[in-house]
């Protein structure tokens, strides 16, 4: 059964200040090798907060499609709150509801094709994660990701980025050099 929960809550939630948890220890610091393909499960809990665990996933298929995911957990229910998809195709609802955030208006029954890089978020009425918009209209500041040169340092940024905008103050740092 999935938690309910309104887009102010959802919004609360993201905010909240957070840190990764290993072996119930609240880490201060996490070191991440890359490799490929990329996979990544991270268990977060706020310390302001204790009532709603956390996931974060980072999924990379053997194709260079990437999915970033963030979970609020709680118990056995799982809701989505926020995901980024590089490489991934996507149809958003086609229905507005009186929930729907004005900005996802203009994209109402869009299709992303896999090379159109989307951000999902909540959106209080409709099944997980249903809504994205492109990141080009998004404020997250890392708009591609390609298979270049630069994938790999691209990627570390886009794992930081995304710890910033779901405040984990854990520091993270990445290790660009492929494994």
């Amino acid at each position: 059964m999935l938690m309910r929960i309104t887009n102010e809550q959802a919004e609360y939630l993201l905010k909240l200040p957070k840190k990764v948890v290993k072996n119930d220890t609240l880490l201060e610091k996490l070191s991440i090798d890359q490799h490929f393909p990329f996979s990544m499960r991270l268990e977060l809990v706020s310390e302001s907060d204790d009532e709603f665990t956390f996931l974060w996933e980072i999924q990379q298929s053997k194709k260079k499609s990437i999915r970033v995911s963030f979970h609020c957990q709680e118990n056995d229910s799982k809701t989505g709150l926020l995901r980024i998809d590089y490489n991934s195709g996507h149809k958003n609802p086609e229905v507005i509801s009186e929930f729907l955030p004005e900005k996802f208006h203009p994209f109402a029954g869009k299709c992303f094709s896999n090379d159109e890089h989307h951000i999902h978020y909540h959106v209080q009425g409709y099944k997980s994660l249903a809504w994205a918009i492109p990141l080009a209209n998004d404020e997250f500041e890392i708009k591609d990701l390609d298979d270049g040169a630069e994938f790999n340092t691209t990627f570390a940024r886009i794992i930081k980025s995304f710890a910033k905008i779901v405040n984990v103050e854990t520091e993270i740092t990445v290790n660009t050099l492929l494994l």
